[in-house]
């Protein structure tokens, strides 16, 4: 039976030829995407797999790989009958001039690949709903390595990050996405909040958020004698309040990593703001974060810019903070977004998040205030409630 079962129509009125291709999809034996690849990846063992597709070809549905030596110069094609998987021969062609920018980017970064063809088609065929994949090929999207599903329907495309296993969204204009706002916006508030609090603060992170009064830009400070926090708010090119406060647990946590890296970071949040119009201009910014990672590798300082794209693609992209700008872009991925109350940033609200209220509970911690009543309470209380996981 085939996998690209789909409702029976009860009354047929016209055949045109894209039906009758549909139809005998509908109806062929299918070995699969896993099979395919691994077959394509079997009689081409010098070349690296960038696409599996399948069509109809001399009435007989295929599966065709492609696959490219390292030096982007040859082109492998091997076909297989979907039905049964045998084995139809094996095109060799150049490698089309038009896309060797495009595969050159793709090759670069494949190494750091770390799910499979076939772990893209179950992801992707879990977000659309569909089964009837026409089409897996490896693309840098936005900056990200992903794979770019097709479907039958010749209209659904589905981008996953060929790293994280996350869906790259593509937005339309009348789409309901983060609040961003342009790179010089967030520049300029970065700027007026440095300036508002003066010497030996430094800003680690900073926020868009639409409220009543507009587009607003929470800008988060670091004194780095004292690690004291602060969030200056800027509205229309203006600060319009500054708190200092004392770190919560993981606040704390995250700022005595970031005083242990000082001497590394040569990239302020400003530098990394610029970087990143210099990589998707015309972007729209949601948020900057500083980001120090220390594991058995070794130290990661790096700043993460979640944004959307001027062709409405929301990624996140991460600038190396150790190395001038310049060489300093690392990756995209898929955007990771954290809900609110989600406190440690572990992807879930739950009694370490409760915990960690409850015992700021009455003080000044304006990124813990969720409900910006002006101290954590029985309404941020809520929110976690709402939003466990």
């Amino acid at each position: 039976m085939s996998r690209f079962v789909q409702p029976l129509v009860n009354h047929l009125v016209t055949f045109v030829p894209a039906c009758m291709i549909a139809c005998t999809n509908i109806a062929s034996a299918d070995i699969g995407f896993a099979s395919a690849v691994a077959l394509s990846r079997a009689a081409v063992p010098q070349g690296t797999l960038l696409e599996i597709t399948q069509r109809l070809q001399n009435d007989v549905w295929i599966y065709k790989g492609s696959a490219y030596d390292i030096g982007l110069t040859v082109d492998w094609g091997a076909r297989f009958d979907r039905e049964t998987g045998a084995a139809m021969g094996v095109d060799v062609d150049s490698v089309d001039q038009s896309s060797l920018s495009s595969l050159q980017q793709i090759m670069e970064r494949i190494a750091t690949a770390t799910i499979d063809f076939a772990d893209a088609e179950v992801i992707a065929n879990t977000v659309s709903g569909r089964t009837d994949v026409e089409k897996m090929q490896f693309d840098m999207e936005a900056g990200v390595l992903a794979f770019q599903v097709e479907y039958f329907d010749g209209v659904t495309k589905i981008y996953v990050d060929s790293v994280t296993g996350g869906v790259i969204p593509h937005h339309n204009g009348d789409d309901s996405i983060e609040d961003t706002v342009p790179s010089a916006t967030m520049l300029a508030a970065i700027t007026l909040a440095e300036q508002a609090l003066g010497g030996g603060w430094m800003t680690i992170g900073s926020e868009s958020e639409s409220e009543n009064v507009g587009s607003v830009v929470e800008v988060l400070l670091l004194n780095i004698k004292s690690g004291m926090l602060a969030q200056a708010d800027v509205v229309a090119g203006a600060v319009t309040t500054v708190v200092e406060f004392s770190p919560s647990s993981s606040q704390a946590s995250k700022v005595a990593k970031i005083l242990a890296a000082l001497p590394l970071i040569v990239v302020s949040a400003s530098d990394a703001v610029t970087a990143t119009e210099s990589s998707y201009p015309g972007a729209g910014i949601n948020e900057i974060e500083l980001e120090v990672e220390t594991e058995k590798s070794g130290t990661t300082v790096q700043w993460k810019i979640s944004l959307v794209t001027a062709d409405l693609i929301e990624v996140d992209a991460f600038i190396d903070a150790t190395q001038p700008i310049g060489g300093g872009f690392r990756y995209a991925t898929a955007p990771t977004n954290f809900v609110a109350g989600d406190f440690n940033s572990d992807g879930m609200v739950n009694a370490v998040d409760l915990l960690e209220a409850i015992n700021m509970w009455g003080a000044v911690n304006p990124p813990m205030d969720l409900d910006h009543d002006g101290v954590v309470g029985a309404g941020d209380l809520t929110t976690i409630l709402t939003n466990w996981s």
